[in-house]
C-alpha cells in the first residue's frame, strides 16, 4: 500500500482542482480558521498542500510545511508574491525543531498520520508552551458517504487514511499531553444548495444537531 507521502505527490497536481470542484467546503473551511486565527499572528500549518488556507488568514509570519515535495513546489510558484509566508518539505518525525508559532494548524491532515498517537506526542513536546494547535477532520460518522462521493468522481481520492472515532481521538490528545481547551462542528450541509448558508450558520448551536456537523475541530493547548 502507498504511504501519505506517494499519494499526495500523486495527486498534487489535480489538488487544486478537486478543492475547486468542492470550493463550498473549502470557503467554509478557510472562514472557520480566519474566525479562531487572530490576522497578525505568527502561523505554522502542517499538511499545507497547495497552500490557500494559509495564505488567506492574513499572517503575520507564516510557513507550511507538508510530507510532498510536489504540493510545496506547487505551494511555492501558486504564493510566490505572499512575502510573509515560506513553504518547506518537512515531516515533523525528521527533526527536533520547536515550533515557537502562536497557532498551529492541521486541516484534514490527521486522519493521513499512520502513527497517530506518535505524531501527537512528539507534536505536543515540540510546541512552546504558548502555541495553540487547531485540529479540524471530516466527522468520522460521515466516512460511508465520503467513501461513496469518491467512487463516483465527486471528490478528491483519500488514498491511505484512518478516521479514529472521536471519542478515540480525544483520548489521544490527552495522552500526548494536549489540554482540549474547545471543541466544535461546522457545515451539516458541506455542498452549496439552496438554505445551506442559512442551516450552516445555527445547526451547531444546537446539541442534538451539532453532532452531525461534517467538520469537527478542536483548539488544543498545553
Amino acid at each position: 500500500m502507498i504511504n501519505a507521502e506517494t499519494h499526495f505527490d500523486t495527486i498534487a497536481r489535480e489538488y487544486d482542482y478537486w478543492k475547486n470542484k468542492n470550493a463550498y467546503y473549502y470557503r467554509n473551511l478557510i472562514a472557520l480558521y480566519r474566525s479562531l486565527i487572530p490576522m497578525g499572528s505568527s502561523v505554522l500549518e502542517i499538511g499545507c498542500g497547495t497552500g490557500d488556507i494559509l495564505t488567506k488568514l492574513g499572517v503575520r509570519e507564516g510557513k507550511g510545511i507538508d510530507v510532498s515535495h510536489e504540493m510545496i513546489e506547487i505551494a511555492r510558484k501558486k504564493h510566490a508574491d505572499k512575502k510573509e509566508v515560506t513553504f518547506a518539505r518537512e515531516d515533523i518525525h525528521d527533526s527536533n525543531t520547536t515550533y515557537q508559532m502562536e497557532y498551529i494548524f492541521l486541516a484534514d491532515v490527521l486522519e493521513h498520520v499512520h502513527d497517530v498517537p506518535r505524531f501527537l506526542s512528539q507534536l505536543a513536546r515540540r510546541i512552546s508552551p504558548r502555541t495553540k494547535v487547531i485540529v479540524s477532520l471530516a466527522n468520522p460518522i460521515w466516512e460511508p458517504l465520503l467513501m461513496l462521493t469518491e467512487k463516483l468522481g465527486m471528490k478528491m481520492p483519500e488514498g491511505p487514511h484512518h478516521r479514529h472515532p472521536i471519542p478515540e481521538l480525544e483520548i489521544l490528545f490527552v495522552q500526548a499531553g494536549l489540554k482540549i481547551e474547545k471543541k466544535g462542528f461546522r457545515l451539516l450541509i458541506p455542498k452549496d444548495m439552496p438554505g445551506a448558508d442559512w442551516v450552516n450558520a445555527r445547526f451547531y448551536h444546537n446539541p442534538l444537531l451539532a453532532r452531525f456537523g461534517f467538520t469537527v475541530y478542536w483548539i488544543l493547548g498545553r
